[in-house]
C-alpha cells in the first residue's frame, strides 16, 4: 500500500496519522467504522470475511513513519502475547527505519558536500587533454574522501592533484575540501610540488583531532612534457602509450600527510611524450576485496592503453578506467584524473 494517502478514509492511513493501534474482527465491523475503505483490491482477496491487526511503525516521542498490516481469518482474537509481540515488532521497525532515514539524509548531504567541493577543470589547456571523474561507493555510506584538482601555475605549467581523505561522510567531505583548496593557495606561491605537500602535512599536522590523507601532485610542463611528481602515500600512477603499452610509476615522497611532522617529499622528474597518457586514481579504482593492488593497476593501466591505441580522447578514457572501477569491487568511492599530452 506503498503510495496511498494519508488522508485517505481507511484504517491504515488513520493509525498511521494517529499513532494508535487499531483490530479490526471481522469484515462488517471494518465497514461500520470506514465505509469509504473497505474496498482496497488487496482487501478483496482475503475472501468474504477477514480480521485485521494494524500497528503504527513509530519510535518513542515521534511522528509514525508507517503501518503494518496483519490479516487474520474472520473472528480471530490475539492473544496478548501475540499483540505484545507486534506491539514489539512494530516499535523495531519504526526504530530502524528512523534510522535508515536519518543515514540517507547524512549520505546526501554528504554527496551535495562532495560535489560542491570537486572543482570544475579548465576547459582549455594549451597542448594538453584533462579528466576527471568521481562515484561514490557503491552502497552509498562512504562517500566523502576523494578529491581531484587541475589548475595553470603563475609560470605556465598545470598542477595536478589526486587523493583521499581519512574517514568518509559529512567530516570527510569537508575536510577533503579543506585539504584541496589548501593546496592550491599553497602552490600558487610554491613551484615544488614536494613543498606544496610539506607545507599541507604541515598544516594537517596541528589539527585537533589529527586527520590524514594520501595524495599525488604533479607539476607538468605542457611545452616540453617535463613532469615533476611527488607522493604522499598514494598509489603508484600509470603512463600509457599510443602503441597499447602502459608502465606503472611509483613516485618518490613520503608518508601519507598528517601523520610525521617536518617530513620533507622528494621529487622524481620525467618527460610526459606526446600523445601519451598519464592515469591517476585513488585506492578504490584499483584495491577491492577481490583485486589486488598489482592486479587492479594492471588492469587500469591496460584499459588506459587499449583507450589511447584506439583513438579515445581523455574524457573517454576516465570513463573506461572508471567504468572498469564500478562494474567489480566498487566498495569505496573512487576518483579518476586522466591528462594527455596532445
Amino acid at each position: 500500500m506503498q503510495g496511498l494517502p494519508l488522508a485517505h478514509p481507511s484504517a491504515l492511513p488513520e493509525a498511521i496519522r494517529t499513532g494508535k493501534p487499531q483490530f479490526i474482527p471481522n469484515r462488517e465491523d471494518y465497514m461500520r467504522r470506514w465505509p469509504h475503505g473497505a474496498e482496497f483490491p488487496r482487501l478483496g482477496r482475503l475472501g468474504s470475511d477477514y480480521a485485521v491487526s494494524i500497528m503504527p511503525l513509530v519510535e518513542a516521542g515521534n511522528q509514525p513513519l508507517g503501518g503494518w498490516l496483519v490479516t487474520y481469518a474472520s473472528g480471530h482474537q490475539p492473544s496478548l502475547d501475540e499483540r505484545t509481540l507486534v506491539g514489539t515488532l512494530a516499535d523495531l521497525a519504526g526504530q530502524a527505519l528512523r534510522r535508515i532515514r536519518l543515514q540517507q539524509a547524512r549520505v546526501e548531504l554528504a554527496t551535495a558536500l562532495q560535489k560542491t567541493m570537486l572543482p570544475r577543470l579548465p576547459e582549455h589547456l594549451a597542448g594538453l587533454e584533462v579528466a576527471a571523474r568521481y562515484r561514490p561507493s557503491r552502497d552509498g555510506l562512504d562517500i566523502g574522501g576523494d578529491w581531484y584538482d587541475a589548475f595553470e601555475m603563475p609560470d605556465g605549467a598545470v598542477a595536478l592533484e589526486i587523493g583521499d581523505v581519512q574517514g568518509h561522510g559529512v567530516d570527510a567531505a569537508a575536510l577533503m575540501g579543506q585539504v584541496r583548496l589548501s593546496m592550491r593557495a599553497i602552490a600558487a606561491q610554491e613551484r615544488d610540488p614536494g613543498t606544496v605537500l610539506m607545507r599541507t602535512n604541515e598544516l594537517l599536522t596541528t589539527m585537533v583531532p589529527p586527520r590524514f590523507a594520501s595524495c599525488t601532485m604533479l607539476h607538468l610542463d605542457p611545452r616540453d612534457g617535463q613532469v615533476i611528481g611527488t607522493s604522499a602515500g598514494h598509489v603508484p600512477l600509470l603512463c600509457a602509450r599510443k602503441d597499447g603499452s602502459h608502465s606503472v610509476r611509483e613516485l618518490p615522497g613520503g608518508p601519507v600527510l598528517g601523520v610525521v611532522p617536518d617530513t620533507v617529499y622528494g621529487e622524481e622528474t620525467f618527460t610526459l611524450d606526446e600523445d601519451s597518457v598519464l592515469v591517476i586514481v585513488t585506492d578504490g579504482v584499483v584495491e577491492g576485496p577481490g583485486l589486488t593492488l598489482d592486479a587492479g593497476l594492471e588492469r587500469a593501466g591496460a584499459l588506459a592503453g587499449a583507450a589511447l591505441r584506439d583513438g579515445l580522447n581523455a574524457e573517454e578514457t576516465a570513463d573506461r578506467v572508471l567504468d572498469a572501477a564500478v562494474a567489480v569491487d566498487h566498495l569505496d568511492d573512487v576518483a579518476v584524473l586522466v591528462v594527455r599530452r596532445a
